[in-house]
């Protein structure tokens, strides 16, 4: 299962106008519908159907899917001289179909002549003129055909016009006024209103492609702007990271390279040199790698405490993994933070002899050291330090430096009597301030600052020295 942080990444398209694209996939769906329009009948064995030739037919017409492949492999977009050859391949298919039509059962299949929809409709990702063309083709195609296989519409032609009497002696068969045709056994009318009404569905498919192509121009337009933002908008961040005021790398996720890196690389680098083209680990040498590699491969987040070599000095960082898609690719967005300085002053408040709280103006404890921990055992960040350091027969607020900033006092907890001491620290631009309370065992006052006056009060009192 994968998480919902992980980067879901789509797979970029290998061509730039998908118009051929649309163009190509047609004819490859025409080739099926045509295997399903012959093959149906075949099976069935409702027509006589010449299997060798449909079969070739559909060669050729594999090789012309092949050709549209060949000619938008090496640019996909659509040129001048590509676009001729495309429309040269096109119309040689519709012609290609009419004859597979012709000895997949001709006049006696006339649902296979909806095929020629794919080819009218396919023709618009070429231009907007080339679905009339193409309808006007399949018309032509198609009732050449239907003469050369119906001696009724050669009868029909030479009757209606003297001038079509060509047909008779191109094609062969009666002429007009002659007896009856041989094997005739559909109405007089029929052929001549099956041509009529796939003149009419080649004409109304050609105004819907129109239509149709204006619709995808639209939403090709659109879409290509979108792109165009979206590329602005991945400059732009990627100047962002250039430009990030604290060391952040760009890193493949599959090869573990720097892919870019901001300005402030240089300072936690092992060497100081540009490391786009490098490997993460030889551009900073970490003391345990295999955190950070962990965090690229999976899902990213955070790692506190991770230590790295600059030359000879050590910093302590903080490491923050963010995937992101860059270009077609899963990248990860590494921000290292220095936290040298706050971890070392940690550790001198941990090692102090002193229990040292830190308040807010609201008397919420912000940070604590590991002696106050020891002496306030539910210490924690955001507790209340009312009823964390409540006393009995003392003021609520005891701890307040009040006017002066500072304020010293004793206070027995438990069997252990200790020396306070009250610090205000001021916010810049701010009326609140945060106060630091630090308790020393009375042993140590004792040693500093003499004798400890109300260190023998009862209970938990106070006694104020200073």
């Amino acid at each position: 299962m994968k998480s919902l942080d992980s980067t879901q990444l789509m797979p970029l398209p290998t061509w730039t106008d998908p118009r051929v694209h649309l163009l190509d996939d047609l004819w490859l769906l025409a080739i099926f519908a045509i295997l399903f329009a012959a093959g149906v009948p075949w099976l069935t064995g409702s027509l006589d159907i010449r299997v060798g030739a449909a079969l070739l037919g559909l060669l050729a017409l594999a090789a012309i899917h092949i050709g549209f492949t060949v000619l938008t492999a090496p640019a996909p977009g659509i040129h001048h001289g590509r676009k001729r050859a495309l429309a040269i391949l096109h119309a040689l298919g519709v012609v290609l179909v009419a004859l597979i039509w012709h000895y997949a059962g001709g006049v006696h299949d006339p649902a296979f002549l909806l095929v020629f929809v794919l080819p009218v409709i396919g023709s618009i990702f070429l231009s907007r003129w080339q679905p009339y063309a193409i309808a006007v083709l399949a018309i032509l195609a198609v009732s050449a055909v239907a003469l050369s296989e119906s001696p009724e519409l050669r009868w029909y032609a030479s009757g209606l016009a003297p001038e079509a009497a060509w047909l008779t002696r191109l094609f062969g068969g009666a002429a007009a006024g002659s007896d009856p045709f041989p094997g005739f056994y559909a109405p007089p009318g029929y052929y001549l209103v099956l041509l009529e009404g796939f003149a009419v569905l080649m004409i109304a498919c050609a105004f819907a492609a129109e239509y149709l192509g204006s619709v995808f121009d639209r939403l090709h337009g659109a879409l290509a702007a979108s792109q165009a933002e979206a590329q602005r908008g991945q400059q732009l961040w990627s100047s962002v990271i250039e430009e990030l005021p604290l060391p952040a790398v760009l890193v493949d996720a599959r090869t573990q390279q720097v892919v870019s890196q901001s300005g402030e690389l240089a300072t936690v680098s092992a060497d100081g040199a540009p490391a786009a083209g490098r490997k993460l680990t030889e551009a900073i040498h970490f003391s345990y790698p295999e955190i950070v590699e962990e965090l690229i491969n999976g899902t990213g987040g955070e790692a506190q405490h991770v230590v790295l070599r600059r030359g000879s000095e050590i910093c302590l960082t903080r490491i923050r993994v963010q995937h992101i898609p860059y270009k077609g690719r899963r990248l990860a967005l590494i921000l290292i933070e220095d936290t040298t300085q706050a971890f070392a002053l940690r550790a001198a408040l941990d090692v102090a002899e002193q229990a040292i709280l830190i308040l807010d103006s609201q008397d919420r404890v912000l940070a604590f050291n590991r002696p106050a921990h020891a002496l306030f055992c539910a210490a924690r960040a955001g507790a209340d330090a009312a009823a964390l350091l409540a006393l009995p027969e003392s003021a609520p607020r005891w701890w307040e430096p009040g006017l002066t900033g500072r304020r010293k006092m004793h206070v027995r907890i438990l069997p252990r009597v200790f020396q306070v001491t009250s610090t205000a620290v001021v916010l810049p631009g701010e009326q609140e301030r945060l106060c630091v309370v630090a308790f020393l065992p009375v042993a140590r006052a004792e040693t500093l600052d003499g004798p400890i006056l109300g260190a023998h009060l009862p209970g938990a009192s106070l006694s104020r020295t200073r």
